[in-house]
């Protein structure tokens, strides 16, 4: 019920509400649902007409998902862009695009061929207590690199 008013609320607003999956690894403290199929199903189950907001740090590795993307890019209102830590410390340890592990050009090649054309979100994650936090550095800089590092991977999706 709660997430049919949700959706309601958006709708009035004139945004459709999402439902972000969450990495497996975190997802007994932040979430049901941890794939899109996952999410697909719960949103369905509940009657929900809410998108899905597709995380590149939390889907990333999850079995099938460059299929998954294709499948469901239709539903996707939003990405949060950002890369995998190897090793991460936690999940507020992300890395600017194209400085962690991740096949973003893989990624982004299955949302176009999804048919998604929507916003694309750098997400900064990045706790001060880590000696190399995002935090410290200058906000220009690392909006410079964020934004280097998402278009290189934009420019080689069709190399993936």
């Amino acid at each position: 019920e709660g997430l049919r008013e949700i959706t309601a609320a958006g709708a009035q607003a004139g945004v459709r509400a999402a439902l972000e999956p969450i990495h497996a690894s975190a997802r007994d403290d932040f979430t049901m649902d941890d794939t899109i199929p996952g999410a697909v199903e719960f949103l369905e189950s509940a009657g929900a007409d809410m998108g899905i907001m597709f995380d590149t740090w939390h889907l990333w590795d999850t079995p099938g998902v460059l299929d998954e993307i294709r499948r469901h890019a239709g539903r996707f209102v939003g990405v949060h862009v950002n890369d995998w830590r190897d090793p991460t410390r936690g999940w507020d340890d992300r890395a600017l695009p194209g400085e962690g592990v991740m096949d973003l050009p893989a990624i982004f090649e299955a949302l176009e061929d999804g048919g998604y054309d929507g916003w694309y979100e750098l997400e900064i994650f990045s706790s001060e207590s880590y000696p190399d936090s995002l935090l410290q550095l200058d906000p220009v800089e690392l909006v410079r690199r964020g934004r280097a590092g998402f278009l290189d991977a934009w420019e080689a999706r069709h190399d993936a």
